[in-house]
């Protein structure tokens, strides 16, 4: 499976919708749509491998309209808040999200984001090396052994294998044969692998992220699988690291969690 533009559009389609409960067509409509998210969502084969909680308010968007999903408890007041958006601008407004996190605390939950999320395919990507006096090392899951989840919280998540979210593809930086930097992807479901990396605070500014970034990116191509790697709008430093390895804009997302 060659992973082209198309083929990673379609699959991001196809898993959003599956999560929001909404025809695939929704996200490339205008305007700002609002669905009720159903108890059986997360057995879609479609959908990523989260956890659902009881409770669940997600905002979405893939550059056209906005995609607003929740569970019944919080559908009256989402769909009288963000149908009441004057356009899809003001659906992320900070006057709307403002008051939805506001509405989302009474229900002990916390609202998260904007994150911005980025996809590369085979046209895009790019092969970043790694700097003089540095090496990465590309391999599975088994790079990870023995590496401390506190020392790298976005490339080692034991959490993720309870959702059954492998790390399928991993890479490490090495200095003096010292791992500086680690970055993995994890199977968020069939067509989507997530990129998380970290790279040592006194490395970085090096173009170690972006070595890593495509290096594990490239795993994830050969596997006929789509890379995406997400960040909170305000990290520069992380989108242009997945920029740099070829990575391009495809969603915005704003969700829930437990408080």
């Amino acid at each position: 499976m060659s992973v082209t533009r198309l083929y990673a559009a379609e699959a991001v389609t196809a898993a959003l919708s599956a999560e929001s409960c909404c025809k695939p067509s929704d996200f490339h409509s205008e305007g700002v749509r609002v669905f009720e998210l159903t108890p059986g969502r997360a057995s879609n084969p479609l959908a990523r491998r989260f956890s659902a909680l009881e409770n669940t308010l997600t905002i979405m968007s893939m550059g056209a309209g906005i995609v607003v999903a929740a569970t019944p408890e919080l559908m009256p007041w989402a769909s009288e808040l963000f149908l009441d958006a004057k356009d899809a601008d003001d659906a992320f407004s900070l006057r709307i999200l403002s008051e939805a996190s506001r509405r989302a605390e009474d229900s002990s939950l916390r609202l998260n984001g904007p994150y911005a999320y980025n996809v590369t395919s085979e046209q895009d990507w790019v092969n970043r090396r790694a700097p003089d006096g540095y090496v990465v090392e590309v391999g599975g899951a088994e790079l990870l052994a023995g590496l401390e989840p506190a020392d790298w919280p976005n490339a080692v998540a034991p959490r993720r294998a309870s959702q059954g979210r492998l790390e399928a593809v991993a890479a490490l930086a090495l200095h003096d044969d010292e791992v500086v930097g680690v970055a993995s992807a994890s199977t968020d479901s069939d067509t989507l692998w997530q990129i998380g990396i970290d790279v040592h605070s006194n490395y970085r500014g090096r173009g170690l992220g972006a070595a890593l970034t495509s290096r594990v990116a490239r795993g994830v191509l050969d596997a006929g699988r789509v890379p995406y790697y997400g960040s909170s709008i305000n990290n520069i430093a992380s989108r242009r690291t997945a920029q740099s390895a070829g990575f391009y804009p495809s969603w915005v997302s704003v969700f829930t969690t437990g408080s």
